[in-house]
């Protein structure tokens, strides 16, 4: 309201007129938005949000009703009251998702040019809303990776960025790489797992201190190759059945004298590789049993010599025909042995059938005279056996009736 006076050749004059001047209209330029604080957490912090209506010339507009608007999501707004003989209203922002919020307002329907920026900024790290994952989640022990990637998030599932991660897993034989620095604009950080031990493990993190309630489970799997089995055998009498070829005691397969076997997924290490069913005239270099290491995703070769040579044959002994002797009589009678393989010298052994024993050597084969004195005081009959042994150990036998006789 203006009073206005006057003064007549310096004379003032009573009266006064009074001017009532009033606000213009909304001014977009002129009226203004503003937040505070201008950075609130997210769920939990709430920003005051000011808007002063002005009209062109600056004069502040009352009980002018104010509607306010933001963007992004998970936003709550609260409205105002029209303004006040300020010119102002306020409201209030709060948020569950992070983020930068453009904070606009229309006073009486004209929207006003200026904005504010509320900065929504992530809460503490959830240990139900991070995760722990693995990739891949099967792994081959001693040479396998699997990437463990962990996600901070705070109780409104947004993400947390510059949080320190630190890895764990269950079993042994294991390397963990831990995360090389704190989680990214993302919120993720990513640390890696290796182990030389068969087994599944549970990988566990925490963040910040905070431990995550979800794990991720790796299925480490024992590494595995292949095995080829062969066999040489040269030499005589070569068996024809071929042998038996076990690993570790078991996974049988028959194999040729001069074949190969193979075996395939076997876990990487030493294996026991044994060969049985080998003729007696046949030996096999460096042993039946040997132990053979299998790579992991190769092949190991093992390959078992075999020499053989002709079976040593007995000697053939024959004793002669039955005969007669007498009784304190000096008998002497003619025995002989044919030897195959000419494996002298040789051994005899005669037993007379008394209880009695004579021993020898020969150094060919052939007939030789033996000689005995039996005594005896009625008519008998005595069983001699021959035997003739060879250098090889080999024997031969052959028998006969002497009946001897009273004078």
């Amino acid at each position: 309201t203006k009073t206005v006076s006057a003064t007549i050749s310096g004379v003032a004059v009573t009266q006064t007129a009074t001017v009532t001047v009033t606000t213009g209209s909304v001014s977009a330029s002129q009226s203004s938005v503003v937040a505070s604080p201008t950075s609130i957490t997210a769920g939990s912090g709430t920003s005051t949000i000011t808007v002063t209506a002005r009209d062109a010339s600056g004069n502040p507009i009352s009980g002018a009703t104010v509607v306010l608007s933001a963007t992004g999501s998970g936003n709550t707004l609260t409205q105002p009251a029209p303004t006040n003989a300020s010119g102002v209203a306020t409201g209030s922002l709060s948020s569950t998702v992070a983020g930068s919020k453009t904070v606009s307002a229309t006073i009486s329907g004209v929207t006003v040019t200026q904005t504010a920026t509320v900065t929504v900024t992530a809460g503490p790290v959830s240990a139900s809303q991070s995760t722990v994952t693995a990739s891949p989640t099967s792994i081959t022990a001693g040479s396998g990776t699997s990437t463990l990637t962990v996600t901070a998030r705070d109780a409104n599932g947004n993400t947390v960025s510059g949080a320190t991660v630190v890895l764990a897993a269950t079993g042994s034989g294991n390397t963990l790489t831990q995360p090389a620095s704190p989680t990214n604009a993302s919120g993720v950080a990513t640390g890696t797992l290796s182990s030389t031990t068969p087994e599944t493990k549970t990988v566990s993190a925490t963040i910040a201190g905070v431990a995550v309630t979800q794990t991720a489970s790796v299925t480490v799997t024992a590494s595995t190759g292949n095995l080829t089995v062969s066999t040489s055998t040269t030499g005589s009498s070569l068996d024809p059945d071929g042998y038996t070829v076990t690993v570790d005691g078991g996974s049988a397969q028959t194999i040729g004298i001069n074949a190969s076997v193979s075996y395939t997924n076997l876990t990487a290490g030493n294996h026991t590789v044994a060969i049985s069913g080998v003729a007696t005239n046949c030996t096999v270099s460096g042993g039946t049993s040997r132990t053979v290491s299998v790579p992991s995703g190769g092949t190991a070769t093992t390959t078992f010599t075999v020499t053989c040579t002709t079976p040593n044959s007995a000697p053939v002994v024959n004793a002669g025909p039955d005969e007669t002797a007498v009784t304190g009589v000096l008998y002497s009678t003619s025995v002989s042995f044919t030897d195959a393989n000419g494996n002298g010298p040789w051994s005899y052994t005669i037993n007379w059938g008394d209880g009695s024993t004579s021993t020898g050597s020969r150094t060919s084969q052939g007939s030789f005279t033996v000689s005995h004195t039996y005594v005896v005081l009625l008519l008998t009959n005595f069983t001699v056996t021959v035997t003739v042994t060879d250098a090889a150990g080999a024997s031969g036998s052959d028998t006969k009736v002497v009946q001897v006789l009273l004078l």
